[in-house]
């Protein structure tokens, strides 16, 4: 295969909050939702696996009658949608009567299915977003839609451009944000109260403004005062995020375009931080040929994954334009003041990307991210990355497009025999990773459709628990559990990101493969993605030492950039690994990610770690004895067992002189 044929052939792939008390003996009704959804992991065609959360959280606590099981009762309907799945025969990583393992299917036509969902509020969330169609498609709306897509379109390219005094560098960290004062005099109207804005903006140093990464959020410190950023928290006020990054792709420009305006697309290559997508209307089609002149009118979620964070919702105008030859500009602004909402949490001001032609194959792309939004539901941990802008930065988008945009090395094993695996036997291992990825993003997030149960610890702290269901095809359900956990470690990300991805330290803290029940983890194989050999999918073997045989694997995808680390790993039985490195059919097998998400605790300067970690624990597992309606209570007690002992070994394994 030539190295043109090699790249076409990775783009390919790489496209595609109140307390309860601990002593749970309740009934509890939850309400859900089944709106439309063309987020990341629905929008791709070889996707088939589509399933929803069913609990929206704790509306009531009730006593259980004497003699009833204590658990938790989820009341709802069932929706089911079907889907064509193989059965992954994965070993569910704690022993537990209330567990069982997936079987395979003696048929290869498994189905799986999203839950159902409130019906009033996804009646009221469709009926929004049609009668928001409706509007857009009428000719005034449509002409003062144009007119604020070409400003903004004239915005984004000044702003991205343009070099100091609009942009500043913070001493204290890599970011550029805007000029308050000056972004105002060059680009809103000007008036008498902006001009005492911008008299009181200029009065204060923006350099060093005080105590603005260190608050009484973080566990490894207190706090003098309150900084600014928590202050607007605090008091619900809305505030503005702004930061610009470059970034160089092995992409054309052309491509690139099309990937930010197709749907499908956007979606998949920024599935870590678009949680849904739709397009409600389009105004204007495009010239050419080509996206030139299209311009859309979009709705989404933007999410990080920490069920902790909250959401960014918007509504918004997305503009294309070729500005020049081989420059292109895509840009986004919300439609608030023309479609008025009686309160407004998000506002994206014109950000976007100019994306430039470079000399063999390259593109340039400059990412200008400026919003407004309101951090008040923002988990107190994660408020020295999110509210100084550091989570939702440009840098993060960057990151996302040029992981999408590597290289991906060849298939490297000590213990099998390379050469006997066909071409496409890698090219089914990378896609059922991604599928993986995908799944996770989705399942660790705060998203509409993860409508999730919030469960005390005994420590005071608090863990996050939603159902999803698996139809066969005779349409007998099976329930998983996806629960979730957020803590701050005092390590920092670098070590805690070696500790989790690799194979010898993992009987350090899976319950499975603690080294006290004679297991071993071994890498089997590893295609490396990208120039950093960290970043990989790899194939992870538990062996008994006793009976020297192969427990499970693992397909397990590891990487890191500036604002964030992943280590996502699913239980594959050595059956359908198999299938995969012959080439079969990965959109066949169903998937149940579980992994980490290293976050630094504040935001970083030239590549120096931070001294702490922000560290979430997701796990999706099968639970014979649990059901859309109902969680018995030593399934939750198993789950709590599972979240604490597993935050404690990493703990006690990052101190260890051994790592």
């Amino acid at each position: 295969m030539s190295e043109s044929e090699e790249i076409n052939q990775v783009q390919e792939i790489s496209s595609d909050e109140e307390m309860m008390r601990p002593d749970i003996t309740d009934v509890i009704s939850i309400s859900t939702d089944d709106s439309y959804s063309t987020g990341s992991d629905s929008t791709e065609s070889d996707d088939t696996e589509n399933m929803e959360s069913s609990d929206e959280g704790l509306e009531e606590i009730l006593k259980s009658a004497p003699g009833e099981e204590l658990g938790l009762l989820l009341d709802q309907e069932i929706n089911p949608q079907e889907d064509n799945m193989i059965q992954n025969n994965g070993y569910v990583p704690f022993n537990s009567n209330n567990y069982q393992s997936p079987q395979l299917s003696p048929r290869s036509d498994q189905v799986e299915s999203v839950s159902s969902t409130n019906m009033p509020f996804e009646i009221n969330d469709r009926a929004s977003d049609l009668l928001m169609a409706v509007s857009v498609g009428s000719d005034a709306n449509k002409t003062k839609i144009i007119e604020m897509a070409v400003p903004a379109m004239d915005e984004l390219v000044r702003k991205a451009l343009a070099g100091e005094p609009l942009w500043q560098h913070r001493k204290d960290c890599d970011h550029e944000i805007l000029n308050e004062g000056e972004y105002i005099r060059e680009f809103r109207p000007f008036d008498a109260s902006l001009g005492e804005l911008m008299r009181i903006i200029q009065m204060e140093d923006l350099q060093n403004f005080p105590n603005l990464y260190d608050n009484n959020a973080s566990p490894n410190g207190t706090q003098q005062h309150q900084p600014m950023f928590q202050q607007d928290a605090e008091n619900n006020l809305l505030q503005t995020e702004s930061s610009r990054h470059i970034g160089f792709v092995r992409m054309d420009a052309t491509r690139l375009v099309e990937c930010l305006m197709d749907l499908k697309q956007w979606s998949s290559v920024f599935s870590d931080i678009v949680s849904r997508a739709t397009i409600l209307g389009v105004i204007l089609g495009g010239v050419a040929g080509n996206y030139n002149e299209t311009l859309q009118v979009m709705k989404a979620e933007f999410h990080m994954p920490t069920p902790v964070v909250n959401i960014r919702e918007s509504q918004f105008a997305r503009y294309c334009k070729q500005i020049e030859p081989g420059t292109w500009g895509v840009v986004d602004v919300s439609l608030d003041s023309l479609f008025p909402y009686p309160l407004v949490s998000f506002r994206r001001r014109p950000s976007g990307c100019l994306i430039m032609e470079m000399p063999g194959g390259y593109s340039k792309i400059i990412w200008v991210e400026h919003v407004e939004v309101d951090n008040k539901f923002v988990h107190r941990m994660f408020w020295p990355i999110v509210l100084p802008g550091f989570a939702f930065s440009a840098t993060r988008w960057i990151a996302s497009i040029v992981r999408h945009c590597e290289p991906v090395g060849n298939i490297i094993s000590t213990s099998l025999d390379t050469a006997t695996i066909p071409g496409n036997g890698k090219t089914s291992v990378l896609r059922l990773a991604r599928r993986m990825m995908r799944r996770f993003y989705q399942d660790s997030s705060a998203s509409t459709d993860n409508l999730w149960v919030r469960i005390p610890l005994y420590d005071g702290e608090d863990f996050r628990l939603m159902t999803k269901t698996i139809y066969d095809l005779n349409g007998c359900p099976s329930s998983t559990l996806v629960f979730s956990k957020s803590l701050w470690v005092p390590a920092p990300p670098n070590r805690v990101f070696d500790l989790l991805r690799r194979g010898e330290s993992r009987n350090k803290w899976d319950l499975l493969a603690l080294g006290s029940l004679g297991y071993a983890v071994h890498e089997n194989m590893h295609i490396i993605k990208g120039e950093s050999p960290e970043s990989r999918v790899s194939i992870m073997q538990v062996m008994n030492s006793a009976p020297n045989q192969i427990e499970i694997l693992y397909l397990q995808e590891s990487y890191r950039h500036p604002t964030g680390s992943y280590v996502v790993y699913a239980p594959i039985d050595i059956l359908t690994m198999g299938m995969m490195l012959g080439g079969g059919n990965p959109d066949l097998v169903s998937i149940f990610p579980s992994g980490f998400v290293i976050h630094p605790d504040g935001p970083v300067k030239n590549g120096e770690e931070t001294r702490g970690s922000l560290l979430t624990l997701s796990f999706h597992i099968m639970d014979g004895s649990s059901s859309e309606n109902y969680i018995p209570a030593d399934s939750v007690n198993t789950i709590k067992t599972i979240l604490t002992e597993t935050a404690d070994l990493i703990k006690t394994a990052l101190f260890s002189d051994n790592l």
